[in-house]
């Protein structure tokens, strides 16, 4: 081994490009390693925490895990802004569309937005999937706007949710199950 060190090289110096030499003949791909695609599951929490993700869970796929990994620095470089809410819901496979209030029919009060989220197969619309995507909207968001609506839908919804009324009006109104009303 051919030393770059200086003849008055100390006796730490040289204990230290001792080390270093060894740690560099690792078998350790530094590339692998930053690689949220690529780098070892044990490995991705702490890749996660260097980029600052700002929202993780323990119950996401692997996939989403490294998703949310890599979407980290550009969901960080677009913060506070629209594109930010729906690249961090995005990393997790969930589509948003948000609406500001200037886009509301009627306007909305100023400064707000809603959010109409669509969730991917394996997530339920039910109040721990709700409380997440607004955990991830609040990360995300600029702090001055202030979140109204957040409609959960489905993507496995098949058909559109039927909607009906009866006005009453001295007449006997008989209502059948779905499917059961027999032609006369």
């Amino acid at each position: 081994m051919s030393s770059l060190l200086p003849a008055n090289a100390t006796k730490y110096e040289r204990a230290l490009e001792k080390t270093c030499v060894r740690s560099f003949s690792l078998p350790v791909l530094i590339d692998r390693i930053r690689n949220p695609y690529t780098c070892h599951m044990s490995v991705l929490p702490w890749l996660a925490y260097e980029r600052s993700v700002d929202e993780w869970n323990e119950g996401w796929s692997e996939e989403q895990k490294r998703q949310v990994t890599a979407r980290s620095i550009s969901v960080h470089k677009k913060k506070g802004t629209r594109g930010a809410v729906e690249e961090a819901l995005g990393a997790l496979g969930i589509g948003v569309c948000a609406i500001e209030w200037w886009e509301m029919e009627p306007q909305g009060v100023r400064g707000t937005y809603d959010l109409e989220v669509q969730l991917p197969a394996g997530y339920k619309a039910d109040e721990a999937t709700f409380q997440e995507v607004e955990r991830v909207v609040n990360a995300a968001k600029t702090r001055r706007s202030h979140l109204g609506i957040i409609s959960l839908t489905p993507a496995d919804l098949t058909q559109q949710p039927i909607v009906s009324g009866v006005v009453f009006c001295g007449e006997t109104v008989t209502i059948y199950e779905l499917g059961r009303i027999k032609a006369n």
